[in-house]
């Protein structure tokens, strides 16, 4: 099993610096040897600073396309939304020349659409960009990570790393509206893996479980302890 790198930072402000510099860095080192490279990003509120700091960085974006590791099930404009996230907060300053595909495209004057065939759509699109080079995720207080909840039922879908690189529909149990998730299988076909946890004593307990625990119970921990030789994951704190 790959070992574990762990950063650990004083503060939110200090979190979201360093791992912009580890992405970018990561993104240059691919650009070497690739003509492209393929970034994904979660969302939700504390990515924020992240994407800000990112979105300032120089990089050769025109090269780099951005997609997501999970979305919620709402209308493009929705404040919830996560591409609307990407949209407002990364697709700026020199990201502007990136390239982002949505795995939810709703057009908020059109009724609801079939989130069954956006699951199928969305893994479309994550296998026509590819292989995933850099993946950022995050980690709730009860373990999962992406749109993989404990209780949900389509669970166990998700995990199966016999599946087929994609994205299913999932119905969270303990969290709000329906979701589009890369599978588990999608999330360790990435070459490079950032886990960014915020502050709290209660996630942080959690991570600790999850990087020890055998049985893995908690999603992330499929992630935290894989067997395979990539990809490199490394954890992001703070206090």
């Amino acid at each position: 099993m790959p070992q574990l790198t762990e950063h650990r930072l004083t503060n939110a402000s200090a979190l979201a610096d360093a791992l912009a510099t580890h992405v970018s860095e990561r993104l240059r080192e691919v650009l070497k040897v690739q003509t492209s490279a393929v970034l994904a990003v979660s969302g939700g509120k504390s990515p924020i600073p992240f994407f800000q700091a990112l979105s300032m960085t120089d990089l050769p974006w025109h090269a780099i396309h951005i997609t997501l590791i999970d979305d919620r099930c709402v209308p493009n404009d929705h404040p919830d939304s996560n591409a609307a996230l990407v949209r407002s907060h990364l697709l700026r300053n020199y990201a502007k020349s990136s390239t982002f595909s949505p795995l939810i495209d709703w057009d908020p004057a059109s009724d609801a659409p079939d989130f069954d065939a956006v699951a199928a759509s969305a893994s479309d699109v994550i296998q026509k960009i590819g292989r995933i080079d850099v993946a950022v995720l995050g980690m709730g207080p009860d373990g999962h990570t992406a749109s993989l909840f404990p209780m949900a039922p389509q669970l166990a879908t998700g995990m199966d790393l016999g599946a087929k690189p994609g994205c299913l529909r999932v119905s969270p149990q303990t969290a709000p509206y329906e979701r589009i998730s890369l599978n588990l299988a999608a999330i360790l076909n990435s070459d490079t893996i950032c886990v960014a946890i915020g502050g709290g004593a209660d996630k942080h307990a959690v991570y600790e479980d999850a990087k020890r625990e055998t049985t893995n119970q908690y999603p992330i921990s499929h992630v935290l302890r894989h067997t395979a030789d990539v990809p490199t994951v490394s954890v992001w704190l703070h206090n």
